[in-house]
């Protein structure tokens, strides 16, 4: 029996950069999948396809996509909604996880770095992450969520305050420490996240309930 490839859909109001995107996307290793195009998000509930992942632009005429993720998720409940932005602002972010987004890719990013979170966003909607072995080639393996119990106490303290928009030199100084050691720091907590940005490790944090919504200011 063959199972159905997982389903993507890209809602973007620009036509050239969803078929950019959809075209980088499907040239790329990503987990092969069927991907979908719409310009707004009436555009894309109104498609009869199932799909496991929404790449959402935030910035959109008419309603725009903060104001989306909930007809989004009224049309596919199991979905994984991921917002599209050429900022990235820690207010955006705050908006969006007030709202329901599951994760943050900004625009502004390098093409192999977003086909890259694609991927991941992809792989954590199906319940699997990529492991890749430089013998054995990809193999796909169950997730196991971030949790707080194995985040040291000194790193959830700094989490917190990444979430509430300091700098590392600001923590550093909070702290008593050197700005090198909090980079350390801050690079142990994104790996530990499996994040490639300050603002996707909020993000994340709050999704699997390390960050209460409380600890966002």
């Amino acid at each position: 029996m063959t199972l159905p490839l997982p389903s993507l859909m890209l809602v973007d109001d620009h036509p050239l950069f969803r078929q950019g995107l959809r075209m980088m996307l499907s040239s790329s290793n990503m987990l092969q999948a069927d991907i979908h195009e719409a310009g707004s998000v009436t555009d894309a509930v109104a498609q009869a396809h199932w799909v496991n992942l929404v790449m959402l632009d935030i910035s959109m005429p008419g309603c725009d996509g903060l104001e989306g993720i909930g007809q989004i998720r009224k049309r596919w409940p199991g979905a994984y909604v991921v917002m599209l932005s050429g900022h990235d602002h820690p207010e955006l972010m705050r908006d969006a996880v007030r709202q329901g987004a599951s994760g943050f890719i900004s625009k502004a990013l390098e093409p192999e770095a977003i086909c890259a979170q694609v991927q991941h966003w992809l792989l954590r909607s199906l319940g699997m992450e990529q492991n890749i072995h430089k013998a054995s080639g990809r193999s796909l393996e169950p997730v196991s969520k971030p949790s707080a119990e194995v985040l040291p106490l000194r790193q959830y303290e700094v989490l917190k305050m990444l979430a509430k928009g300091f700098s590392n030199k600001a923590i550093a100084k909070h702290f008593g420490l050197s700005e090198h050691t909090i980079r350390n720091q801050v690079a142990s907590i994104l790996k530990h996240l499996g994040a490639d940005t300050r603002t996707q490790a909020v993000l994340v944090a709050q999704r699997n309930g390390i960050l209460p919504a409380t600890a966002i200011k």
